[in-house]
């Protein structure tokens, strides 16, 4: 039986009715939302595979012969920078018996299935099949990787599977009034650092915008530098928001080891700002920092955290930078590293039949905003309240 049948979307949304209440009645969602493999295919299905995601930076790919490999959920597929210097992705799926033609990250002047060895440009035609002379009406000219779209916003690269997502300015119209002004065009990136986390993905996500947890989980980073009660929440349609709030550099010392960026000098010091859209792509900002994080499933219970470090690019020339960037990367570790055991907890909770979903806080209004934003792609209709 396919899961998208109307009977088992029924019983996935029975128990929804709490957290689908405005938030002054609302309770969090029960724990299937976050353990079943039901509900992760719907997500697949109906977020994933439809929507642009943000997959890396230009500068990740800079060269011509430059690619990275990713799998989505399972779909594998290849990004690189052809001879033109026009960034291209494919399906990484051969086109004779279905293995990956490319292998982690590098850079190639083609792309060679190793189990028989045809051969693919870097614009995903096939330009080599040993042996196939003989097959009748066989012509390779016909034959390339299953093409997939790819857009850039502000150096960050956007890949969808869906030949009729709408452009990627569509999508990304909000996100480019609220976040503009950060300029990630004018940062490069530091580092790209990779997590990985036993709990479902919602949850991290969620815990990225939980304002509740920071002045007690990450009381000893910067919990205690941070201000939740006059944080200002912007919602908006599709399951996306704003949060806008005072918070200290997310450094040892809690200080700026640059200095402000030099487009947010009229800005105090503790100036922060994060933002969400669906599906998985966060923006975080400090006074001093422009961040952007993604989490893709591994699994109900499993989950991969990508975040990218960015800074200006001329701040890369001054000297003792990679230290000092490294000092970054090392408290952000650090900051995650503190909210690993507790998501871990969380999940267990989802998996066990004495979890009862308790009421949501008014801090809690974003995460509320967000998983109902969700729910509606999975479900298509959006209950009375």
């Amino acid at each position: 039986m396919a899961i998208t049948e109307a009977g088992i979307e029924r019983s996935l949304r029975e128990g929804l009715r709490d957290i689908r209440k405005p938030l002054s009645k609302a309770a969090h969602a029960p724990g299937y939302v976050y353990s079943s493999p039901e509900v992760l295919a719907l997500e697949k299905e109906k977020m994933f595979m439809q929507d642009w995601l943000f997959m890396a930076r230009e500068e990740e790919l800079a060269k011509p012969g430059d690619f990275m490999t990713f799998r989505v959920l399972g779909e594998p597929l290849v990004l690189t920078r052809d001879a033109n210097g026009k960034l291209n992705a494919f399906a990484n799926v051969c086109v004779h018996r279905g293995v990956e033609v490319a292998i982690g990250t590098g850079n190639t002047k083609e792309f060679m299935c190793p189990y028989h060895g045809w051969l693919y440009d870097l614009e995903g035609r096939l330009v080599g099949a040993p042996y196939m002379k003989e097959a009748e009406g066989f012509d390779p000219k016909n034959c390339r990787l299953a093409p997939l779209r790819v857009g850039v916003w502000r150096r960050c690269v956007f890949v969808t599977f869906n030949p009729d997502a709408p452009p990627l300015e569509t999508q990304l119209a909000q996100f480019e009034q609220d976040f503009a002004f950060l300029h990630p065009e004018k940062c490069k990136l530091s580092k790209r650092l990779v997590w990985e986390f036993e709990c479902n993905w919602k949850l991290l996500s969620e815990n990225a915008m939980d304002m509740y947890h920071v002045g007690t989980l990450h009381r000893s980073t910067f919990g205690a530098g941070t201000s939740v009660d006059d944080a200002k929440i912007s919602l908006y349609p599709r399951g996306g928001m704003r949060i806008d709030y005072q918070s200290v550099p997310m450094t040892p010392g809690n200080q700026p080891l640059f200095g402000k960026l030099p487009w947010l000098e009229h800005e105090p010091v503790s100036f922060a700002t994060m933002g969400f859209m669906q599906p998985n792509t966060h923006m975080v900002a400090r006074s001093d920092q422009v961040r952007m994080l993604t989490g893709w499933p591994l699994g109900p219970g499993r989950c991969q955290v990508v975040m990218y470090s960015l800074f200006p690019e001329e701040y890369f020339e001054r000297p003792g930078f990679a230290e000092k960037a490294e000092v970054y990367h090392q408290y952000l570790t650090r900051v995650l590293n503190e909210d690993r055991e507790m998501v871990k907890s969380l999940q267990h909770a989802m998996e066990i039949k004495t979890y009862v979903p308790g009421r949501l806080a008014t801090l809690e209004k974003a995460i509320h905003h967000v998983l109902n934003g969700a729910l509606d792609r999975l479900f298509e209709e959006r209950p009375a309240r």
